[in-house]
This record gives structure tokens, sequence and C-alpha cells, in this order.
């Protein structure tokens, strides 16, 4: 009987741990696309940054002040497009990681809830 229990034992502990290392392994996973994420997202801003000073250092006259505006509406459009599409795939990270969530904790239910005989 002894020899029964230890493994049932076992065998119940890791149905019920299996949805937890699931959910550490999604939690790894969403951090790391969101780190790349924020670093593609700086990279993007701080280089529009420096694309917006470079083209201020060109201006000389009347001319390259209105080519300089244009370019700077243009830029800042682009970032404001970018900031959408970053806030998006954001907020779908967070749609996707609360639906694992959300599913490994049924799951871990599921698990531990004794079955009728």
């Amino acid at each position: 009987m002894n020899k029964e229990i230890f493994p049932t034992l076992v065998e119940q502990t890791n149905k019920a741990f299996a949805p937890v290392q699931e959910l550490n392994r999604s939690v790894v996973d969403n951090t790391e696309k969101l780190v790349a994420l924020q670093i593609s997202s700086v990279q993007s801003y701080y280089s529009l940054g420096f694309s917006l000073l470079r083209a201020a250092l060109e201006v000389k006259d009347a001319e390259t002040l209105q080519a300089y505006i244009a370019k700077q509406n243009e830029l800042v459009k682009s970032a404001g497009e970018k900031f959408v599409g970053d806030a998006k795939a954001v907020a779908e990270l967070g749609r996707d990681f609360s639906a694992k969530a959300q599913e490994l904790s049924e799951e871990s239910v599921k698990a531990m809830t004794p079955k009728a005989a």
C-alpha cells in the first residue's frame, strides 16, 4: 500500500505544478517579447529625435526652415503611428498572457480537484 501512495503523490504533485511551470515559461516568453518591443521602440524614438536635431542644424534660411518644418511634421506623424502600433502590440501581449494564465489556472484547478469515482 505504501508503495502505491508515494508514486500517486508524486504524480498528483507533478500534475498540480505543471500549469505553474507552464505559466512561468509564459511569463519569461512574454517578458522577452516585451523587452524586445521596448528596445525596438527606444531605438526608433532616439533615431527620430536625432534625425530632428540633425535636420534643425541644416536650417540656414526661410527655405530650409520650411523644408525642416515639413520634414518635422512627417516624422512626428510617423512617430505617432509607431506609438499606436507599439501600444497595440503591448495590449496584444497582455491579452495573450491573460488568456494563457486563465487557461493554466483552469488546468491547475482541474488537476487539484479530486475526481468522483
